[in-house]
């Protein structure tokens, strides 16, 4: 069976595609630009509901926000 863990955060791309500042994500987010900041160190990991609420904000997909590492478990 194949299972996923998150990997790097990959937020700071996104604003980056979406020419919008760490600041302007947050205000949007309703966080403060430290919390984004942990976010974008690794610090921290986003929830599933603040994921898609980014997503929707990013026009992006939530599997977009992360580096997904494959990892197996068991015999597929």
């Amino acid at each position: 069976m194949r299972q996923y863990q998150l990997g790097d955060c990959l937020l700071l791309e996104r604003l980056e595609e979406n020419k919008m500042s760490q600041s302007d994500f947050s205000r949007h987010m309703g966080v403060s630009r430290q919390f984004v900041g942990k976010l974008i160190s690794g610090e921290r990991n986003m929830s599933l509901e603040f994921a898609l609420n980014a997503a929707h904000l990013l026009k992006c997909r939530v599997t977009d926000l992360y580096v997904l590492k494959v990892v197996r478990k068991g015999q597929e």
